[in-house]
């Protein structure tokens, strides 16, 4: 079972350890004293949550939350600020940098606590919404811009290189700019889905339409969108279509006639 991973930032020591002595039977904690540290270890271990404090040595919580939700490695990241401020501006300057909850100190780590089950438990609702969608209809992910961005241009890139069956996964987070870790982490938390089997879906996409088009044999499609083992291709396709590359065909045939 998944142990889902928070991110702590504060400059606090001891608010700190009393978050975690609270939460620790539940999650896998990451620590630290102040935003830029935290910006460090975010873009680096992908964690499921952050709890940010506002007032924080060299980067403020703001400013923190602000590079989260516009870094695409980062946005999809749900974000609780803490904060002793109670003033109205104060609050709308944290939501408007991209806050998704606002808790008031001093807060009942109860409270806390329902407040990361609901987040967590939003975001995996979306990530299962979305599983089985984005290997079908990849584009109509419904996700914030910074995400979508992403997406579409990690289908651009996948797009450009269907053809070559040696194209995997670390060839892809070279071209995004991703190291694959990150890539996995970022992937996986936005669709539940293994990247290598959004490629191969995307690939058979491809495949689905130019058998449709009745311009190639099976063999020559499924080299045509990087299979190698045009038996293998056969069997994939089945599996996502239901149907045989043959079968597709004679069934595009069918539309036509």
């Amino acid at each position: 079972m998944k142990v889902n991973k928070i991110l702590i930032v504060e400059d606090n020591a001891e608010l700190r350890e009393f978050i975690k002595m609270c939460l620790v039977p539940y999650y896998e904690f990451l620590e630290t004293s102040n935003g830029k540290q935290g910006w460090e270890i975010a873009v680096t271990e992908i964690p499921d949550l952050i709890v940010t404090d506002v007032m924080m040595p060299e980067m403020d919580g703001n400013q923190f939350c602000r590079k989260l939700k516009n870094d695409e490695r980062t946005s999809h990241i749900p974000v609780i600020m803490l904060t002793a401020k109670i003033a109205v501006e104060q609050q709308l300057e944290g939501l408007e940098s991209g806050v998704d909850l606002y808790l008031t100190k001093p807060f009942s780590v109860q409270i806390l606590q329902s407040y990361i089950n609901n987040l967590l438990k939003s975001r995996e609702a979306i990530r299962e919404r979305y599983s089985q969608k984005v290997l079908l209809e990849p584009l109509e992910v419904e996700v914030g811009t910074v995400d979508k961005k992403f997406m579409e241009r990690l289908m651009l890139v996948i797009n450009e290189n269907l053809s070559n069956a040696d194209y995997n996964v670390s060839d892809l987070s070279k071209d995004i700019g991703m190291s694959k870790a990150v890539l996995y982490k970022k992937f996986n938390a936005l669709t539940q889905t293994p990247i290598g089997e959004f490629i191969k879906s995307l690939r058979l996409r491809k495949a689905a339409v130019l058998l449709s088009k009745d311009k190639l044999n099976v063999a020559e499609v499924a080299w045509e969108v990087g299979f190698s083992d045009s038996k293998y291709f056969s069997k994939e396709f089945k599996k996502q279509f239901g149907k045989t590359p043959s079968e597709y065909i004679e069934r595009a045939k069918g539309k036509y006639e």
